[in-house]
């Protein structure tokens, strides 16, 4: 692993609820901001959960919301990133970087595109070929199949929200949803593309490693 002067807090916490990673990114953003904490990155999977960024239009959700709980066990979070509505859940590998891009560079679209270049290079240590496709954030593995979702917010250029990849199957749980307003999409897993079996542990350890080159941090 390449590494550069800057440290960075690692923070695996393995399947936690939303809810709780939501107040501890929020925190750390706040202690980042104010110069008492250096940068983290949390990486953990999720009870299954609906988030609705702040480009969440009603007509992407697909079914009631009270029938989400009730019928799918899917709680629903309205939070201050960019971005539309998406799933998170424990078939996914999710990174939440609370990092101060004074110390990178202080661009929305570089930090966007570093971001996908963390999930690119993890995919293709599976031997997996993904792409991006200019105008669409996230990573796909064809210009109509979706691997993996990003959504942030920055303010004071410091970050909060991040990356998921979906590893395990979890196409039926996006079926209530229109991920990301576009429409007829193919939401795939990269076991849908591995013979071998996965664990997110070992899928947490790639974006690890990729997030600390590409930012140059040495993890601690």
């Amino acid at each position: 692993m390449s590494s550069g002067g800057l440290q960075l807090d690692v923070r695996i916490l393995g399947r936690v609820d939303y809810g709780e990673t939501l107040e501890l990114q929020r925190s750390l953003h706040q202690l980042l901001v104010e110069g008492l904490v250096g940068d983290t990155l949390i990486v953990c999977s999720h009870n299954p959960v609906i988030t609705c960024g702040s480009s969440t239009a009603k007509e992407h959700i697909l079914v009631p919301e009270e029938k989400l709980l009730s019928e799918r066990g899917l709680e629903v979070h309205a939070i201050e990133r960019g971005g539309s509505v998406t799933y998170h859940g424990p078939e996914q590998s999710i990174c939440y970087p609370i990092i101060n891009l004074r110390n990178h560079k202080t661009d929305v679209a570089w930090y966007m595109r570093s971001l996908e270049e963390v999930i690119l290079r993890t995919l293709r240590d599976f031997g997996i070929q993904p792409t991006t496709i200019p105008g669409k954030t996230g990573v796909w593995i064809d210009k109509s199949s979706k691997i993996a979702f990003i959504g942030v917010r920055i303010s004071r250029w410091c970050t909060r929200h991040g990356l998921s990849l979906n590893v395990l199957p979890c196409a039926d749980r996006f079926e209530c949803i229109n991920p990301c307003g576009l429409g007829n999409i193919r939401v795939v897993s990269l076991s849908d593309f591995c013979s071998q079996p996965l664990l997110l542990d070992d899928v947490n350890q790639g974006l690890v490693a990729h997030f600390c080159e590409i930012f140059r941090y040495t993890p601690r």
